[in-house]
């Protein structure tokens, strides 16, 4: 069982009245199990639940469970906990941000 969260960028696409920024559409899939807490986003994404159950917290919030068939909102902060809330099913979402050309959309702690 492979551990290996995939981000796969569907599509791009430039913002009308907004020179420079752009709009980008991602597939992301957490296997079973995967963990990706401890990233940030400094801007804000609004994605869909495709199939599995997302559990995901930013900054001190509560946890939530995100289903198949919902919709959810990346806050413009620290990811703490992002994962796939299942152990035996992978889970896969859609999620676009608006985002400077060249900037982006997620980051990672340096190691």
């Amino acid at each position: 069982m492979s551990s290996e969260i995939t981000r796969e960028l569907l599509q791009t696409a430039a913002v009308e009245g907004m020179p420079g920024w752009e709009t980008r559409l991602f597939l992301i899939t957490y296997p079973a199990g995967a963990d990706g807490s401890g990233h940030s986003h400094p801007v804000p994404g609004l994605g869909y639940v495709l199939e599995g159950t997302m559990v995901s917290a930013f900054d001190e919030d509560v946890e939530e469970t995100i289903l198949a068939g919902q919709g959810f909102q990346d806050k413009a902060s620290f990811h703490r906990v992002s994962r796939n809330g299942s152990a035996a099913e992978s889970m896969r979402f859609v999620i676009a941000y608006m985002v400077k050309k060249g900037e982006p959309n997620t980051t990672w702690p340096s190691k």
